[in-house]
């Protein structure tokens, strides 16, 4: 970490690689929400995770020789994840992160701007892939562009690598220097986000922990062959009792004797069969509990010439909130509702008017310094 590192008392974290001409800025604010959304991605798919990606906002200008870039917010974009779990856009992904890129392209009226890309990474290493390179020559060809990589981890903080051209060229095999993606490890203090980044933790652990069950008739491991070189045969209790040779009655014995062992085996029977009901019966844990448990459910559903936005008033984040913000972007404008406790448990936001293309984005704040967000677009047929 670098000397100019933030503290706690100051809102950002400075990457500055040793002997480079560059130095980023990054608002921990936004450290925590993009960890937030590359955590869910990674919880959202067993063992390895989904990537997931978007717009770097900020400022970006040159000191003298020195390229300053500051990194005060950020935009999610959409992933259809057609060639799987990677960060690759399809065509129809192409054409709305150019529509999003054209939104935030730099000019006099802006305060900030696109100055950079980030994605998560669940593959190897922490580097630019080809399809990073691909987009960043073609959507971010100034040379004060950055690329964020962020790498997550179930059990210790996210690792993190910072890209950028040097003579024309992106060094995508490593970034200068890599860093814990985390506030605390940053110099940051105690954010109130962990608990909420915990869902791939929840996630892959449990996919990883849960204990393989062996089926009815299923082969074994090669270590569990018999001597004969033949895998055993599983059975459910009830089956494997039924093949088991009754025991021959011993001569001398009177009849009444004999219901002693039977009425212990009908007893262990019943109380087999009763739990193997109970399982069955038992209500299924879902994928993951930590994503259906801060979903908002945000719609946005046409009117006639008026657009309506609803989200879940009973969902757990906008429950626990207190205030929070809708946020709609259009090609025309961007605007912020401020949304109170009253507002938020009333569900609903009308937009008047139908434009081509419209995003809402609800941030709600469960807690002091934690926010939950979710997007919603409008397209106009």
């Amino acid at each position: 970490m670098h000397p100019e590192s933030g503290t706690s008392t100051s809102p950002f974290y400075v990457w500055k690689p040793a002997e480079k001409s560059i130095s980023v800025q990054l608002q921990f604010d936004v450290v925590d929400r993009i960890l937030l959304e590359v955590m869910r991605g990674f919880g959202a798919v067993p063992k390895r995770g989904a990537e997931v990606g978007g717009i770097l906002l900020g400022t970006a200008e040159l000191q003298g020789e020195r390229i300053v870039v500051k990194v005060e917010n950020f935009e999610a974009l959409d992933c259809d994840h057609a060639s799987g779990p990677s960060f690759i856009l399809s065509e129809d992904d192409r054409v709305a992160f150019q529509g999003t890129m054209d939104r935030w392209k730099g000019g006099p009226d802006r305060r900030i701007y696109a100055v950079g890309y980030y994605r998560g990474h669940t593959r190897d290493g922490i580097c630019l892939a080809a399809e990073d390179l691909a987009i960043l020559e073609d959507v971010f060809p100034d040379p004060t562009a950055i690329a964020l990589i962020v790498k997550p981890y179930a059990t210790k903080a996210s690792m993190a690598g910072i890209f950028f051209r040097e003579e024309g060229q992106f060094k995508a095999d490593a970034s200068h220097l890599e860093f814990p993606f985390r506030r605390k490890e940053l110099g940051g203090g105690s954010s109130g986000m962990e608990r909420l980044t915990s869902a791939a933790r929840f996630g892959q652990q449990r996919a990883r922990e849960a204990p393989r069950v062996r089926h009815r008739r299923e082969e074994a491991a090669p270590a569990e062959r018999t001597e004969e070189g033949r895998a055993p045969e599983y059975r459910s209790v009830p089956e494997a009792m039924a093949m088991t040779e009754a025991p021959p009655k011993s001569k001398g014995v009177r009849g009444g004797w004999v219901w002693i062992p039977l009425s212990f085996i009908f007893m262990l029977l019943g109380v087999v069969v009763g739990f193997q009901i109970a399982l069955s019966m038992r209500p299924k844990q879902p994928a993951n509990p930590w994503l259906e448990a801060w979903d908002m459910t945000l719609q946005v559903k046409r009117s006639g010439e008026e657009l309506a936005v609803t989200w879940d008033p009973l969902a757990s984040a906008v429950r626990n909130a207190t205030r929070g913000a809708l946020i709609i972007q259009s090609r025309a404008e961007t605007r912020t509702i401020e949304l109170r406790g009253s507002q938020l448990q009333g569900g609903s936001v009308i937009y008047r008017g139908v434009p081509e293309r419209v995003l809402f984005r609800l941030e709600v704040y469960p807690r002091e310094r934690a926010v939950v967000s979710e997007t919603a677009e409008f397209k106009r047929e």
